[in-house]
């Protein structure tokens, strides 16, 4: 997609992916699901800013591989960052399988953080299905969101609203509807506001959070 007033980084732009992921990585330090999934290295005494690596080390390799499918984007000024991708420009690749080329984290870790990190993901797998959005289309085109985020020193600026109008736009000219889940009634409430509704929940006994899956069809706002 290339959508006024945004950027759509591509992959020979590493700086701006690293830029991109920076932005999103330290906002999912804020994420009900990363809490939970990185709170499985205070095991080890782990500290912020490690975590604070993880997760943005985590982005790049997420970026990279989503790249060439012209799945991120920013603002113009970089204000807001979106992983974002349209599903008839992904070439018969699944998220699943881009977020699974990633180098550079399995690089990062120690064996502990490898190990601990791998077992909690097991273990959330009952709240952690990110390909249901496909099946939830039912064969018609659509966007898909695996993570957006305003640059923390611009929040309240109006940026979010910039990020997310030309993806609107352009999911109501072709008439098809936009996907994202979260973890938290925060989250989903503002999402809510911005014409997203909630169209199934997933939990389980274990964890305290649940995905929120969630759709935005066209002329919502």
């Amino acid at each position: 997609m290339q959508l006024p007033g945004l950027i759509t980084i591509k992959p020979e732009n590493t700086e701006d992916i690293k830029h991109a992921a920076r932005i999103l990585g330290t906002s999912f330090m804020e994420e009900p699901w990363f809490i939970e999934w990185l709170s499985a290295l205070d095991a080890i005494g782990t500290s912020t800013e490690r975590k604070r690596e993880i997760l943005i080390t985590q982005q790049i390799d997420e970026f990279t591989a989503h790249a060439p499918y012209q799945g991120v984007y920013a603002t113009d000024d970089f204000a807001a960052v979106a992983g974002g991708y349209l599903h008839s420009e992904m070439q018969g690749h699944t998220h699943a399988e881009l977020e699974a080329q990633g180098t550079l984290l399995p690089a990062l870790l120690t064996e502990d953080e490898a190990r601990l990190l791998e077992t909690h993901a097991e273990k959330m797998a009952p709240i952690s299905d990110f390909s249901w959005a496909a099946d939830a289309a039912s064969g018609v085109d659509h966007i898909y969101f695996y993570g957006w985020a305003v640059d923390p020193e611009k929040r309240g600026s109006g940026a979010f609203r910039r990020l997310i109008t030309p993806f609107y736009d352009f999911a109501d000219e072709r008439g098809i509807n936009l996907y994202l889940e979260c973890y938290c009634d925060r989250l989903q409430g503002l999402y809510e506001h911005v014409g997203f509704e909630l169209i199934d929940v997933l939990s389980d006994p274990n964890f305290t959070i649940t995905e929120r899956r969630m759709v935005r069809k066209p002329g919502s706002r």
